[in-house]
């Protein structure tokens, strides 16, 4: 039984710009050296326990939705030289190339892998659901298998590696033992409604330009937050949305500003999908979908899944597509004027109210005077607490998609560990087998920089997170280059019962 090992979210980007020597504006992944000393210590602990090794790298390797956009040609279209080309299978695969000419050191991590004798499986995630396309798996296979012959001799073992490089197209499955997927197919915000679109590759240019099955996430990250620039942060989550504004308008508010002119013509582009005709699109991911989910249940090396497959793949969280996103948006945006407007009058009728009782008073002029004044103040400091109370004020907490996805696989499955990536915060819970004993759910968190600010968490900003699985074992690690070695993630206790509803009989979160 090969040892596990998971890592998801690295969100590579384009890397290193050869004609500056400086990194492209949008990347976020600068810890190439960390990750191949990362590689190496697996194959070194691998090899001092005579052990077989398995990384997998659950989603979200590669960020093909928040990439630098190469030079614009004068035969692009309006939308192309705004916001990118529009991603079909060519545009992915030259995309993926020159992610990994940037990366070089990540190449050499997995090569250091496959020539040590062990596998690495990469799944996709909401950022490169492309490397479904066997176009952009060629361009991966191209990068790390040449690296692989430069470090072994000979083809037989070249060839040998390339069969322990593998591409699931949604999930990782060792029946009786773990359960593994991005995850974001259960984030309302993140959700495909048609996940399996590998051969999607052969479909018409029109196809891919209707970008029909984009989920609200990715729209916003290609069409919006990509404006903001040279901010490391990757937003995958409601959560993070909220501490991202928040940062920027403690930090930077000028930047919302400029991002809001400068995206003027993001709402047009919006009203420019939803308007345009996408039913043949519809019909061909539907299909194409709807083929490759019947024959992936039939496979033996998925456990020959059958019925379970499909109802696992009607677990995904889909309420936020962007066909959906006018008229939520336009409801948020009512509300909250709606508010706005309720609240002025009643601030506005109680201010009248005072200022009417203050001037009936039998009182000299300076007795009204220091009262008005008093007033005025009053409700000065009413609306700075009003406002510092909206901006500054932690998020209430609720209970996460994911986790009862996590639940109801271990239901179906009766796995003992099911492990999810996305949404960048580490986690450990209990779930209830259904035969008896404990199950876990576990995210793996991302290398990246995350916010931290308002949890108070002994961890640092940037930590290089992956789950442990050895035989029926796992841990939740994070990578320390300095001390070249692995030590436990530090998680506290979650006791709010409102947070997690848990069924009659669970056991108790840890």
């Amino acid at each position: 039984m090969h040892d596990l090992f998971v890592v998801s979210d690295l969100h590579l980007g384009r890397g290193k710009n050869p004609h500056t020597g400086r990194y492209h504006e949008l990347e976020a992944f600068f810890y190439d050296d960390d990750f191949r000393s990362f590689c190496q210590w697996l194959i070194d602990d691998a090899h001092k326990r005579n052990a077989q090794i398995r990384l997998i790298i659950n989603g979200d390797a590669f960020d093909l939705l928040r990439i630098d956009r190469p030079p614009q040609t004068p035969e692009a279209t309006f939308v192309e030289r705004r916001f990118g080309p529009f991603m079909t299978p060519d545009r992915a695969a030259r995309d993926i190339t020159d992610v990994l000419d940037g990366h070089p050191g990540f190449v050499d991590g997995l090569a250091r892998v496959l020539a040590a004798g062990h596998d690495v499986v990469i799944l996709p995630g909401n950022h490169d659901i492309e490397i479904q396309w066997p176009a952009v798996r060629r361009q991966i296979e191209r990068a790390v298998l040449g690296r692989v012959r430069d470090q072994l001799t000979h083809g037989r073992e070249v060839d040998d590696a390339a069969t322990r490089l593998r591409f699931p197209p949604w999930f990782w499955y060792e029946p009786g033992r773990v359960w593994l997927e991005h995850g974001c197919q259960y984030d309302p915000e993140n959700a495909f409604a048609y996940w399996l679109r590998g051969p999607l590759d052969e479909a018409p240019h029109a196809v891919h330009e209707a970008e029909y099955d984009m989920p609200l996430g990715n729209f916003f990250q290609r069409y919006l937050f990509n404006g903001f620039g040279a901010i490391t942060f990757i937003v995958p989550s409601t959560r993070a949305n909220m501490r991202y504004a928040k940062w920027l308008l403690a930090n930077t508010p000028h930047l919302i500003t400029r991002a809001v002119l400068s995206h003027a013509r993001f709402w047009p582009q919006v009203i420019r999908r939803i308007a345009q005709s996408q039913k043949h699109a519809r019909r061909v991911y539907r299909e194409t979908h709807e083929r490759a989910l019947a024959q992936l249940a039939a496979l033996p090396e998925a456990g020959a899944l059958g019925d379970k497959l499909i109802e696992i793949d009607a677990l995904k969280e889909r309420s936020a597509s962007v066909v959906e996103a006018v008229s939520t948006l336009t409801r948020q945006t009512l509300r909250v004027l709606l508010v706005i407007v309720a609240l002025a009058g009643l601030a506005f009728g109680l201010w009248f109210a005072g200022f009417h009782a203050i001037a009936e008073l039998k009182g000299g002029f300076m007795l009204k005077a220091m009262l008005f004044l008093l007033l005025d103040f009053a409700f000065l400091v009413a609306t700075i607490f009003g406002i510092g109370w909206g901006l500054f004020r932690s998020p209430r907490p609720s209970s996460s998609p994911l986790r009862r996805a996590a639940q109801k696989i271990v239901d179906l499955l009766d796995v003992p560990i099911v492990s999810f990536g996305h949404t960048h915060d580490e986690v450990l819970w209990a779930l209830q087998r259904p035969s008896g004993g404990r199950a876990w759910y576990y995210n793996t968190g991302t290398w990246l920089a995350v916010f931290t600010h308002d949890v108070l968490m002994p961890r640092e900003r940037v930590q290089f997170t992956f789950l442990r699985i050895r035989g029926h074992e796992p841990e939740l690690l994070y990578w320390s280059p300095g001390r070249g070695s692995a030590a436990p993630v530090i998680l506290l206790d979650e006791r709010n019962p409102k947070a997690e509803p848990r069924r009659q009989g669970a056991p108790d979160p840890i």
